[in-house]
C-alpha cells in the first residue's frame, strides 16, 4: 500500500509520502530528487520520524532535528534545506487534505537561526581566468572527448545537470543557437544560449574527435554504448581536472563575475546564467534579449581569447558570427536544430 493511501499519524509518514511524490514527478530534476532522497532518509527521518505529528512544535524540531545537525557540524545552509524540506512535505500534505493540522504553517526557518545564512565562497576568482583557461584549453587540445564540458560550462554558464543533458538536436547551425528545454533547466523555462564562433569551432573539435560509435548518440556527451554521462562520473571528472579544488559550480561563479567585469548589463548576465528574475524584470529584456545575448557572449569569449582558449578551438582571434563558416560542423547533419 503506498503511503499516499494510508493514515499518516507521524511525521515520517509526511515525509515519506512527500519524497514518494517527488520521486515519481517527471518534472522534477533528477539533482533534486537525489537531494531531497539524501535530506530525508539521512537527516529528517532518522531525527524526526518517529514523532506524532500532533507532537511536532518549534522545541521537538530544534531538539531532534536543528540543533542536532549544529553540533554535527552541519552548516546553516543543510539546517535550512532539512527544514524546508520537512515545511513542503507538512504544506503538500495539508493542501491535498491528508493531514488536518499542519504543525509547520507558523514555523520559519528564522526562528531557529536568526542570522543571516552567507554563500559558499567561490574557490575561483577573476585572478585564476588565465590559467585556469590555459589548463582547461590544453586538456581539450589532447583529449577532446573527455575536455568538452569544463570548457562548454566555463564559455556558457551552464549548471552541470543541464550541461549533461544536452542533445545534438539542441543545437541549431543555421540560428547559430543551443536551446536548453525546460525540463532541462532548474528554471523550468527553456533556455537560449547564442553560439559564437568560438563555441562552434569547439563543438566541430569535439564531434571530430568522438569515436565512431559515439557520434550516432543523440547526446553531446555520451559514454559507451549510447547512453550519456552520468552525473556522478562528471563530477568525479572535475574533481580530477581541479585536483578537488574548485567544483563546476564554480566555472558558472567565475563566469558570471567576469560578465560584471566586462561591463555587461545585470539583467543580460543573469539572463546568460538563466536566473529567474521575476515579472518586472523580465518586462525589461526586450525582444532584442538574444542579440543583447550574443554581444555579451562574443565578448565574453574574446576575453577566453585572451587567456588561450584558441588552443582548443584552432581559432587565432574572437571573429564575427557572422563570418563563421558553419558547413564544417556537420560531419553527419546532427547539429541541426529540430
Amino acid at each position: 500500500m503506498s503511503r499516499s493511501s494510508a493514515g499518516m499519524r507521524t511525521t515520517g509518514d509526511v515525509v515519506l509520502w512527500w519524497l514518494e511524490r517527488v520521486e515519481q514527478n517527471r518534472a522534477t530534476s533528477d539533482s533534486y530528487k537525489r537531494s531531497a532522497r539524501s535530506m530525508v532518509r539521512k537527516n529528517i527521518v532518522p531525527a524526526v520520524g518517529k514523532v506524532l505529528i500532533s507532537k511536532l512544535d518549534r522545541r521537538v524540531l530544534d531538539d531532534k532535528l536543528v540543533w542536532p545537525m549544529v553540533q554535527d557540524g552541519k552548516k546553516a545552509g543543510t539546517q535550512q534545506k532539512a527544514f524546508q524540506a520537512l515545511r513542503q512535505a507538512f504544506l503538500m500534505a495539508e493542501k491535498t487534505g491528508r493531514i488536518q493540522v499542519n504543525p509547520m504553517a507558523s514555523l520559519t526557518f528564522k526562528s531557529f537561526h536568526p542570522g543571516a545564512i552567507g554563500s559558499k565562497p567561490a574557490s575561483l576568482s577573476r585572478v585564476d581566468l588565465p590559467a585556469l583557461v590555459q589548463k582547461l584549453a590544453t586538456n581539450f587540445d589532447r583529449d577532446p572527448v573527455n575536455g568538452l564540458l569544463p570548457l562548454m560550462m566555463l564559455a556558457h554558464g551552464t549548471r552541470i545537470g543541464e550541461t549533461l543533458l544536452a542533445q545534438w538536436s539542441h543545437i541549431s547551425l543555421v540560428e547559430r543557437v543551443w536551446v536548453l528545454p525546460e525540463l532541462n533547466c532548474k528554471s523550468r523555462r527553456q533556455h537560449l544560449l547564442p553560439l559564437t564562433p568560438q563555441a562552434l569551432a569547439l563543438l566541430a573539435r569535439y564531434r571530430q574527435a568522438l569515436p565512431d560509435a559515439r557520434t550516432q548518440a543523440d547526446w553531446v556527451f555520451p559514454v559507451r554504448g549510447g547512453a550519456r554521462l552520468a552525473a556522478t562520473s562528471a563530477s568525479s571528472m572535475f574533481r580530477t581536472v581541479s585536483g578537488g579544488k574548485w567544483s563546476s559550480h564554480d566555472l558558472r561563479k567565475l563566469m558570471r563575475d567576469c560578465l560584471a567585469d566586462l561591463g555587461v548589463d545585470y539583467f543580460i548576465g543573469e539572463r546568460l546564467i538563466n536566473h529567474s528574475l521575476g515579472k518586472v524584470s523580465e518586462t525589461y529584456l526586450t525582444r532584442d534579449v538574444m542579440d543583447r545575448c550574443r554581444e555579451a557572449l562574443e565578448r565574453w569569449h574574446a576575453r577566453l581569447d585572451e587567456c588561450g582558449f584558441s588552443i582548443a578551438t584552432g581559432l587565432d582571434m574572437a571573429a564575427p558570427a557572422s563570418s563563421q563558416n558553419t558547413e564544417t560542423l556537420e560531419p553527419s547533419g546532427a547539429l541541426a536544430f529540430s
